[in-house]
């Protein structure tokens, strides 16, 4: 039989244009992502629509949470395992300077790929990207406390996923109290029985104080919520109005200030993170009361497993109803202009999971802020977390870093009371700075 003089050329041409097909089927095949058969069976399932294409994942971490524990590093592990064209880049910052870094990186044009903080005062600067649509696809809002939701929450959208929760609780040394006959502070506690017994407990050459101090202002926003103050009111909606000099706050201020200067305790340093010299003056013997957090707890039963720990909730004012301790919680959340937004929501779940949370409570004493961390056994069952627990329902949130113009006024005030003004006027001062600011904003916002 004659064979047509191109047929030849057409079985060619057939033969790569099946080859064309086969190799675009392979390359979109390998857009999918196959289960790894090491990723844990109870981590998050794996999201089928994420790019097998080379991810660097640069993810922005707490010092706190990584100096002392490899956790996170073992779930980075865990996650490139079961996504294994992603390579998770871990950097660890002192907290406080985190905003600063991530500002000089969007600045640049250049941001982490996630981050942890205060979502809501990140959110309301402008550096975090909405996520409402991961969160509708993931479907898991009522999995965590609402509290900690509030705290990713700003105009009505979501922008992270909340890490971890803590209140301010009173933390006090058993063997002082005993040694000076003293009752031990309990749930009805009082603002009065604290401050004479500071001065029963603070020894007249110095050698020990009763009670220890800070400027940090979330630490000194608990007193104003603990008499009923607050330094801020209203919401993004309707917008905010900053209540910094009202008469809880100057009362509270006031009292705070006078036990420092009546010598209960020694001044306070104003130095950056002058927050963790009462717990190491608490652990040196120099002082026997200090307001601290669930972290400092494990981190004194870790370090020492015999001291006499005393833990209960912040002490009674007139305030009645209207007391609260102060609410913290940090998330994770991707910066704005972030280039791999999708892939960094998926390492948010596995950091948030219970195959992780559940260690990161056990290991770092950061408790997570899944609404199951109220009625777990194991954590509602101890004495020395109940008082946290208990707080955390009417534990009044601090926001003032929303607004870091009108944060640093506070702590200016907070350090000016301590060393030598009048708290009322002291707060004054902030108020009217706050005011301007307002004004200024208002102003900007109508150009």
């Amino acid at each position: 039989m004659t064979r047509h003089p191109y047929s030849s050329f057409f079985r060619g041409q057939a033969a790569t244009l099946l080859l064309i097909i086969f190799l675009f089927l392979a390359g979109c095949a390998q857009k999918r992502i196959a289960p790894a058969k090491d990723a844990p069976g109870d981590a998050p399932p794996l999201n089928p629509a994420i790019t097998s294409d080379s991810i660097t994942l640069d993810v922005w971490l707490d010092l706190d949470f990584v100096a002392t524990d490899p956790l996170f590093q073992e779930m980075a592990s865990d996650f490139e395992r079961a996504y294994p064209n992603v390579d998770v880049n871990i950097q660890a910052y002192v907290r406080e300077t985190m905003p600063g870094k991530l500002r000089a990186a969007l600045q640049v044009g250049d941001p982490p790929d996630l981050v942890q903080g205060h979502a809501l005062a990140m959110a309301a600067q402008g550096y975090a990207e909405p996520l409402n649509d991961l969160w509708a696809e993931w479907g898991a809002e009522a999995e965590f406390m609402s509290q900690a939701m509030d705290e990713v929450v700003w105009d009505g959208v979501k922008y992270g996923v909340p890490l971890d929760i803590y209140t301010l609780v009173l933390i006090y040394n058993k063997a002082h109290f005993e040694e000076a006959d003293l009752p031990y502070p309990d749930a009805g506690y009082t603002w009065r029985q604290l401050a004479d017994d500071a001065a029963t407990l603070t020894r007249a050459d110095g050698s020990r104080y009763g009670l220890g101090f800070t400027v940090e202002p979330w630490y000194v926003f608990a007193w104003l919520a603990e008499a009923g103050g607050d330094v801020m009111t209203g919401d993004s909606f309707i917008g905010y109005r900053f209540t910094l000099d009202n008469t809880n706050n100057v009362e509270a201020l006031r009292f705070l200030t006078s036990m420092a200067r009546d010598g209960y305790g020694p001044l306070p340093t104003s130095r950056p993170r002058d927050y963790e010299d009462p717990r190491k003056l608490f652990l040196d013997d120099k002082i026997s009361m200090f307001f601290g957090t669930p972290w400092d707890i494990h981190y004194i039963q870790s370090l020492s497993p015999d001291f006499p720990l005393g833990v209960t909730e912040l002490p009674e004012t007139p305030a009645g109803a209207g007391a609260a301790s102060a609410l913290g919680s940090t998330a994770l959340f991707v910066p704005r202009g972030a280039r791999h937004r999708q892939i960094a929501f998926e390492f948010m779940k596995w950091a948030t999971s219970d195959r992780y949370a559940l260690p990161m409570a056990r290991r770092l004493g950061r408790y997570p802020a899944r609404a199951w961390l109220q009625t777990t056994p194991h954590f509602a069952g101890n004495p020395l977390l109940k008082p946290f627990l208990f707080q955390l329902d009417a534990a009044r949130p601090y926001r003032l870093d929303a607004f870091p113009e009108v944060e640093r006024a506070f702590a200016d005030a907070i350090k000016g009371a301590f060393y030598g003004a009048d708290p009322a006027d002291a707060l004054r001062m902030a108020q009217e700075h706050a005011d301007q600011y307002m004004q200024q904003a208002a102003g900007v916002g109508q150009q």
